[in-house]
């Protein structure tokens, strides 16, 4: 079987990253494009990327000061 590339790249956190942006978009709240993000990781590969919203941001954080 194989997976389309938008789908791979949720494997890496700067694809769940990009992801995550592109539900920021479509939604009202950070959390909300998360838990959006979360549900479509879940549904692909059953289970959860991060452990909660705030695991992910600190995760976030730490990879942009490091680009910076």
């Amino acid at each position: 079987m194989s997976l389309p590339f938008e789908i791979l790249a949720l494997l890496s956190p700067e694809g769940f990253e990009k992801r995550f942006y592109k539900n920021c978009k479509e939604t009202k709240t950070n959390f909300e494009a998360y838990e959006v993000t979360e549900k479509e990781y879940k549904s692909i590969f059953n289970k959860r990327k991060y452990s909660s919203y705030d695991s992910f941001r600190v995760s976030m954080t730490k990879r942009i000061k490091k680009r910076n």
